[in-house]
């Protein structure tokens, strides 16, 4: 992740202060991974059943409520781009939740991490491809290392798994 950052790409029209947002990137990097160990620790927890959900939404709507300020007043926009935010919020996200809080607690940590990070690494490839934004050289080498770690990870995995069976 850290190639992700060491580049200094110029300023575009879909990212002002590359710089800002790189460091935005670093500080989401960090509370992700604790939102990770926090959802697994708690989906361990069998006598609480659903609080790894409940602790998701409520970190929703309080992100959405901090989010507000910034957002407010809302741009015109098409509707099918109010449609495309509202897609994105209730799969991308809402399934996606449901999902990982479903499988958190049978998967490895290392395993989930590498297996959500594929989505934040391919972001710059969906922006140039639907915005035109180019990513830096050293963009497209951090999210290479990481694709190749997931790929031999869940290679080796399988080879694993594979092997125990057999015996």
């Amino acid at each position: 992740m850290f190639s992700c950052f060491v580049g200094q790409p110029p300023s575009s029209v879909t990212a002002p202060d590359p710089v800002r947002g790189n460091l935005l990137g670093v500080v989401c990097s960090i509370t992700w991974a604790f939102t990770l160990v926090a959802l697994r620790h708690v989906e361990r927890d069998h006598s609480r059943p659903g609080l790894g959900m409940s602790a998701v939404v409520i970190g929703n709507l309080f992100a959405c409520v901090s989010a507000m300020p910034f957002a407010w007043p809302f741009p015109a926009a098409p509707t099918g781009e109010w449609a495309t935010l509202v897609y994105l919020g209730t799969c991308q996200i809402g399934l996606a939740y449901v999902c990982l809080t479903a499988a958190i607690r049978h998967l490895p940590a290392l395993e989930v991490s590498l297996l959500l990070l594929v989505e934040p690494v391919l972001n710059p490839v969906w922006t140039w491809v639907l915005r035109g934004e180019h990513p830096g050289t050293w963009t497209i080498v951090g999210g290479a290392i990481i694709l190749t770690a997931s790929a031999l990870r869940s290679q080796h995995d399988a080879r694993v798994a594979t092997k125990v069976v057999v015996e």
